[in-house]
C-alpha cells in the first residue's frame, strides 16, 4: 500500500547516543557519595549500586576499583591545575580559586582529601596533589641575591611547609564546619598566607641579612 514506506513500523530506530564522558562523570560523583556513606572500603557494588547501574554496566566506564580510584584522584588534579592557571590576585588566591571550583563536585574532593588519607596504598596519589601545591608555593620563596649559601635546598624546604594546610582548610570550608562566610574564610586564610610567607622567608634566611 502507498504510504507503507512512512508508516512508524517501517522507519529505522535509531537509539540515542550515549555521551560517555558524561556518564563516566556521574558514576565518578556517585562513587564519591557511596565512599562518602560507607567509607574507604566500599565495594565496587557499593558504588554501582548508588550509580543506580548494574556492575557490569559500571564496569564498562570504570575496569576495576583501582582504575575508579584513579579517576577520583585524577579528578581532584585536573581542578587543580586548571585552577591555578589564572593571574594571582593577592594572598590566598591559590584556595580561593581552588575552593570555588571544588565546590561543584565536592563529594569526590571530600573522598579523595579526607576518607583515603589514612590509606598508605593510595599515599603516592596525595603526595602528587602535594607536589602540585609545593611547586606553586615555590614562587614565594625564590631567595634574593645576598641570601646566605645554601638557599635553593632551603627554598624548597620552605615551600613544603603549609601544603598539607592547604588541603586539610579545603576540607573544611566544603563540609562547612568553621562557622564561617566563604567572604571571612578568604580573608582570613589571606592573611594567613602573608604572614606565613614573611615569616618563613625569615626562618629559611632567603633574603640578604639585614645590617645593624
Amino acid at each position: 500500500m502507498d504510504g507503507d514506506e512512512d508508516s512508524p513500523k517501517s522507519r529505522p530506530r535509531y537509539k540515542p547516543r550515549v555521551d560517555k564522558e558524561a556518564r563516566k562523570a556521574d558514576y565518578l560523583r556517585a562513587a564519591a557519595r557511596a565512599f562518602l556513606a560507607r567509607g574507604a572500603a566500599a565495594s565496587m557494588q557499593d558504588v554501582a549500586d548508588a550509580a543506580g547501574a548494574p556492575k557490569p554496566v559500571f564496569y564498562r566506564i570504570f575496569t576495576s576499583r583501582a582504575d575508579l580510584i584513579d579517576a577520583l584522584f585524577q579528578h581532584v588534579q585536573d581542578t587543580l591545575v586548571r585552577s591555578q592557571q589564572g593571574k594571582w590576585d593577592g594572598y590566598g588566591w591559590a584556595l580561593r580559586v581552588l575552593y570555588l571550583e571544588a565546590k561543584k563536585d565536592p563529594e569526590i574532593f571530600l573522598v579523595a582529601l579526607k576518607t583515603f588519607r589514612g590509606d598508605p596504598t593510595l599515599a603516592h596519589h596525595r603526595e602528587r596533589l602535594l607536589g602540585l601545591v609545593q611547586a606553586q608555593a615555590t614562587g614565594f620563596f625564590q631567595p634574593t641575591g645576598g641570601a646566605p649559601a645554601g638557599a635553593s635546598d632551603r627554598t624548597e624546604k620552605a615551600s613544603r611547609t603549609m601544603t598539607h594546610l592547604m588541603f586539610d582548610t579545603l576540607v573544611s570550608w566544603l563540609e562547612d564546619t568553621d562557622g564561617l562566610t566563604d567572604e571571612k574564610r578568604f580573608t582570613w586564610y589571606g592573611r594567613i598566607i602573608r604572614e606565613w610567607r614573611l615569616a618563613t622567608r625569615e626562618a629559611y634566611e632567603l633574603d640578604q641579612p639585614k645590617t645593624a
